[in-house]
């Protein structure tokens, strides 16, 4: 009988277990948002564990145990805090360092758990917008001060294309600093450079834009075509002149700093004195060309007119000759082709006009059959009972690519609005008389809003209904 109570106990004991109770399974996690972390933050890493019999430590990367905060242990610890629900013991790193990257390890008898935490330092740029200037035949370095860990990949690009030193070493070079040196400065290197940085264990990205001028010589061009003149020994240029009409002339140069111009008639080889009547030679405030109008009253005014453009770099001249040009006839008609909210387009024919063949040059060299090269358009708004003002009407230049496209698109204008139009032709001498085409009108954006709904409306009666 002693026991039987025992006994009794003990199975009462077991019986008030439920089969299907299980107790519950120790569980451990690292719960870190973010495993890459930058130099000289200070974060909090929270090891999370339930229903453990051990307590959670923290481990470095060497294996070194973390022992809690104390007067030797301020920078690198852990915390321990309980809640309802668990155990949260926080590795707490002060002022991270570059060393301090590597496997982590959150461990509680059995259970561990462990990360690699990344530590980097992100690239700074402090000026990150600069301009510099260089000299023509010298050499410039521009920098990158990409400084960071892991080390940044830097690509430099001029005017949106990347520079690869290797294709012309001739004339770059990218230091193991990241410095650009760009060797031999001529006008051409003028741009936009950027530095672009990247560190992708850091998902980092920063740039450098270096605005570069450079001081040089002037450099003269043709302003129609934008070619640059390349015999260095003789620039010349054929100029076709209407007699009785004005004929500008124009010189335009890129130079660093801005040139000075002047200009000369020459007689037999040699220049007369300059030409300064501030009527007949017009320079611009920032030095891009200087303008000499030519009224071609008689012969004496054709011949060679020297430009020259002189800065404290050098000195370019070109000679101009100027000769007899044809006057082109006007178009024979001129017809609205189209119209939008913004645009008209009009077909244009001119059966007098000779046009060039693909293989020629755009200027015959025929001067008493030059050939026509484009057409110059003039809208004015139509006002009821007013005649058309043309004082200071908008001018519309296009150029002929082909003979066989006469359909020319001018634009933008204003809507809902109806225009006078008038036409006429050009060459390399001048321009001819105006043709007056009528009238030209825009549409409203209401007119073409009502003609989409009313091609919808159609549309879908057709899918319904069937075909009228």
């Amino acid at each position: 009988m002693r026991w039987c109570i025992p006994a009794v106990l003990f199975f009462a004991l077991v019986c008030s277990v439920r089969p299907d109770e299980v107790l519950p399974e120790p569980t451990l996690r690292i719960m870190a948002r973010s495993t890459v972390y930058n130099v000289g933050e200070t974060k909090a890493i929270f090891c999370k564990g339930e229903n453990l019999v051990e307590p959670i430590q923290w481990y470095s990367p060497s294996g070194k145990l973390v022992e809690e905060r104390s007067t030797k242990n301020s920078r690198v610890f852990v915390e321990r805090k309980t809640e309802d629900n668990g155990v949260l013991v926080p590795l707490i790193i002060h002022r991270i360092k570059i060393s301090d990257g590597g496997n982590w390890t959150c461990k509680a008898g059995n259970q561990s758990e462990t990360k690699e935490f990344i530590v980097g330092e992100k690239v700074n740029i402090t000026d990150r917008n600069v301009t510099l200037e260089g000299e023509e035949g010298k050499s410039v370095k521009l920098t990158c001060e990409a400084n960071g860990y892991p080390l940044p990949v830097v690509v430099w690009y001029k005017d949106k294309h990347q520079i690869r030193d290797k294709e012309d070493p001739k004339k770059y070079t990218i230091k193991p600093d990241n410095t650009l040196e760009i060797k031999k400065l001529n006008h051409a290197d003028v741009g936009l450079y950027v530095c672009k940085v990247r560190q992708k264990a850091l998902s980092h990205y920063t740039e450098k834009t270096v605005h570069l001028s450079v001081q040089h010589k002037p450099i003269l061009y043709n302003s129609d075509t934008q070619m640059i003149y390349t015999n260095t020994k003789y620039k010349t240029e054929e100029v076709y002149a209407i007699l009785g009409d004005t004929k500008n002339v124009t010189c335009s140069a890129i130079a660093n700093p801005p040139p000075t111009y002047k200009w000369f008639k020459r007689n037999n080889g040699y220049d007369d004195d300059a030409i300064t009547d501030s009527d007949t030679v017009i320079t611009s405030e920032d030095g891009t060309n200087s303008v000499l109008v030519l009224r071609i009253r008689d012969e004496s005014y054709y011949g060679e007119y020297r430009c020259s453009a002189t800065n404290d770099k050098g000195s370019e001249s070109i000679i101009f000759h100027v000769n007899p040009g044809s006057k082109p006839l006007p178009p024979d008609t001129v017809q609205l082709a189209g119209a939008n909210t913004t645009n008209l387009t009009f077909n244009v024919t001119c059966s007098s006009c000779n046009f060039a063949t693909p293989d020629e040059v755009p200027e015959s060299p025929d001067p008493k059959n030059l050939t026509v090269i484009g057409y110059i358009f003039q809208l004015t708004p139509l006002k009821l009972g007013y005649p058309a003002d043309w004082d200071g009407a908008p001018e519309f230049r296009v150029d002929i690519e082909s003979a066989n496209n006469t359909l020319f698109t001018l634009g933008p204008l204003s809507n809902s609005t109806v225009f006078h139009v008038r036409v006429r032709t050009r060459n390399a001498a001048g321009n001819s008389e105006w043709l007056e085409a009528g009238n030209a009108a825009t549409t409203d954006d209401a007119i073409r809003l009502s003609a989409s709904l009313l091609l919808i409306t159609v549309t879908m009666c057709m899918r319904m209904f069937g075909p009228f």
